[in-house]
């Protein structure tokens, strides 16, 4: 009796899977009708209106099939036809959109993906099938349609940037750049859609998306590295990439991160370099601000930012006299650099109070205390140009200048200068 049963289950089973074949099947003649209606570009309204309601009848067909375990045999050819009802779909909104017209762009983006999405099915189903040779006729035509649809995902991507959509582009720009592994009925033929010259730029705005939408670092994290290939927007590229560490509470990373952007472009990262060193600095870590110096002088020694890295180190030491050395060879190399000056002037400063901090306590003579002062005044002397070149260069940052020539004209005793300075400063 229980053999019985499980006998009339089982062909119960493969009549529902029968039946739901056939639907299939009579949903491919339905297609057929849907594709002959659209091939007529003089439609009337009322084989428009012919066309909606067979289009719309053939989907949910082919829905109720791909979505039936009972669908065996043809659920390969339920996919086929789905697929190409998108098609149908989406081919008048791309001529509009090609001819510039107004046109519903999320419905193109959503029946592009879903039209995408079911060649892949299909091609699975295919493979579960085991269907080979002239028993296959879905493989090389869907395949070729994979390939020619890729440009409409970056415009779909681009179409929802453009409108702050940004969770949209993001999945977006995913698909664009996932392309080969998510369509695997690709094969060998992804290997050509592995590296493309949009590459870079799509991953930028992939990551760029992903910021957007609420910070989506792990996507950020994963797509960087294409991202860093887009030449045009490098320093954006970077930025984007330090920031999300800066956010992530990740310095470790960012101080890493910030170092190989540095040694990529020292020129164009002064900024960047110098907030290293002043992490650095204020963590007194001198060892990793020396070994990043090494590192940017072993690039270039004749750098201006590295011999500039270089002096802030022994500024930092308080070597002030090795110091200037390395402030002098950057100015040697940038005529312009206004921080070098700065801290060359400093550093003469810095020297002269110290001779002058050392005379405490010392039994001198009138005339050996007169001769050590003028070793102060010297120092400061000597901080003078430096800190008027600072003037020329950056007349707009008083407080930098105005207050150290003040100090450099107190100490020679130049009344009137020191007059002037206080007038600019307004103290």
């Amino acid at each position: 009796m229980k053999k019985l049963l499980l006998t009339l289950v089982l062909a119960g089973m493969t009549m529902s899977m029968a039946a739901q074949d056939k639907v299939v099947r009579k949903a491919r003649y339905l297609k057929e009708e849907v594709q002959n209606l659209v091939a007529n570009n003089q439609r009337t309204p009322k084989e428009d209106a012919e066309l909606q309601a067979k289009l719309a009848q053939c989907m949910a067909m082919v829905d109720a099939a791909v979505n039936s375990p009972e669908t065996v045999k043809e659920l390969a050819n339920a996919w086929d036809i789905k697929a190409s009802l998108h098609t149908y779909i989406f081919n008048p909104l791309l001529n509009n959109i090609i001819a510039h017209e107004p046109t519903d762009t999320a419905a193109f983006a959503a029946n592009v993906f879903a039209a995408l999405d079911a060649y892949e099915e299909c091609y699975q189903a295919v493979q579960r099938l085991g269907l080979k040779g002239d028993k296959d006729p879905y493989t090389q035509p869907n395949k070729l349609n994979v390939v020619r649809f890729r440009p409409y995902i970056a415009y779909c991507g681009q179409m929802f940037f453009g409108n702050h959509d940004y969770a949209k582009a993001k999945e977006a720009f995913l698909r664009w750049l996932d392309y080969p592994s998510r369509y695997t009925i690709l094969g060998a033929d992804a290997q050509q859609l592995t590296v493309d010259e949009q590459t870079p730029q799509i991953a930028y705005y992939a990551c760029l998306a992903a910021y957007f939408d609420n910070k989506d670092f792990k996507t950020m994290a994963h797509y960087i590295p294409q991202a860093k290939a887009y030449e045009e927007e490098k320093q954006q590229v970077n930025q984007l990439w330090l920031t999300s560490l800066i956010e992530q509470g990740d310095t470790t990373a960012w101080l890493a991160a910030g170092q190989q952007v540095v040694l990529e472009d020292p020129t164009a990262n002064d900024a960047l370099a110098q907030n290293i060193l002043a992490y650095y600095f204020n963590h007194e870590d001198v060892p990793s601000a020396t070994a990043f110096v090494d590192a940017l002088l072993e690039a270039d020694e004749d750098s201006r930012l590295g011999n500039y890295a270089r002096g802030l180190v022994y500024m930092n030491n308080k070597e002030y006299l090795t110091a200037i050395t390395y402030f002098d060879r950057a100015i040697a190399a940038d005529p312009e650099f206004a921080d070098a000056y700065y801290n060359a002037g400093v550093c003469y400063s810095n020297h002269g109070y110290d001779l002058n901090d050392a005379l405490n306590g010392r039994n001198m003579t009138v005339k050996q205390r007169e001769a050590e002062i003028a070793k102060v005044r010297a120092e400061y002397a000597k901080a003078e140009p430096y800190f008027l070149k600072v003037q020329e260069l950056e007349p707009g940052e008083v407080m930098k200048w105005a207050t150290r020539l003040r100090t450099v004209y107190y100490i020679l005793d130049n009344k009137a200068k020191e007059a002037e300075m206080n007038a600019i400063v307004g103290d």
